[in-house]
């Protein structure tokens, strides 16, 4: 099978593995690859940035106050009475204050190791955080992961899924409600696995054939496709029944919502029968009450035909679960 360049219009949400052991951070990093991204690197490289900003100004501030440590602008013995003298005593404490405070150089120094500490701290969770997703992205399949015509098979069997679980019977539990809440994600994720290896022998075949320029090599692809189809059609009759099942439960909920209508109606007999009454003879009015209520039975004994046939086709469609 051969993957088409003209994108997919399906809308497919990635799958999880239902079974596998990992944290709700995981799963949910997992099922949005945009949070997690890149290539684990070393931590060392993540206090470069600091220690450009940082590093600079400390180790100038070290040689200026080494430089300024002692120091005399003015001398001592000046009369202090006099513009040179106050003039320089002025000068003097601004060169000691600028030297004490450039002798505060280590103190910056430590904040500078922190901050590098940190980032580089901060990196290594980061990697291991990294790590650990790529060993998980096979409990994950993406929608990126698969060819088009995968992504098309996996897209009707969620949306199968997804309209039998909001359908009317399921949420008020006339299906078996827990069976199918149970069941479906491990059938989503049987569909899932199955398209991604079909998708990537399939790419890979694709791929080679476009390269070789040898017949054999060709004819052995060709027949590889055929074992594919293979592949991709026991997937599709998976799909399929889950699709038959839908189709069921919409029919039985268009049932239950006649049903519905008609208890309504059906609950407003006696309005119905003084109005009746007032009108014609009583017996006409009876026998009008009686012809709304044979009608609810005959629509309430449809909805249960229908209600049956959507539960012999889910125990259909998750059967085929056992039998792959």
């Amino acid at each position: 099978m051969t993957e088409s360049k003209k994108p997919s219009a399906s809308v497919v949400r990635p799958v999880l593995d239902p079974d596998a052991e990992l944290s709700d951070e995981t799963r949910k990093a997992l099922a949005d690859p945009r949070r997690n991204v890149g290539r684990p690197a070393n931590p060392l490289w993540a206090a470069v940035p600091a220690l450009k900003g940082g590093g600079p100004g400390v180790a100038v501030a070290a040689v200026l106050s080494w430089w300024t440590d002692g120091v005399k602008i003015a001398d001592s013995s000046a009369d202090s009475s006099t513009l040179v003298g106050v003039l320089g005593q002025k000068l003097q404490k601004a060169g000691d204050l600028v030297h004490t405070l450039l002798a505060l150089w280590p103190l910056a120094a430590g904040v500078v190791a922190l901050l590098c500490a940190g980032l580089v701290a901060d990196r290594a969770l980061y990697n291991r955080q990294l790590r650990r997703l790529a060993a998980a992205q096979q409990h994950v399949v993406h929608p990126e992961d698969l060819t088009d015509d995968a992504r098309d098979l996996l897209a009707r069997a969620q949306r199968a899924m997804t309209a039998v679980l909001d359908s009317k019977v399921h949420r008020e539990h006339w299906l078996d409600a827990p069976r199918n809440v149970a069941a479906f994600p491990r059938q989503e994720w049987a569909i899932a696995r199955g398209l991604r290896d079909y998708s990537r022998v399939a790419r890979k075949d694709h791929g080679a054939l476009l390269e070789t320029d040898s017949s054999a090599v060709a004819e052995l692809l060709t027949s590889r496709r055929g074992v594919l189809a293979t592949s991709l059609h026991g997937i599709e009759r998976r799909v399929a029944a889950l699709e038959a099942y839908a189709s069921q439960v919409a029919e039985a909920d268009a049932r239950f919502a006649e049903v519905r209508e008609i208890e309504r109606l059906a609950a407003g007999g006696d309005e119905l029968l003084d109005l009746l009454a007032r009108t014609a003879a009583d017996d006409l009015a009876v026998a009008e009450i009686a012809a709304l209520t044979g009608e609810a039975a005959v629509v309430t004994a449809t909805f249960s035909k229908a209600l049956e046939s959507a539960k012999q086709a889910a125990s259909a469609a998750l059967q085929l679960q056992g039998a792959a």
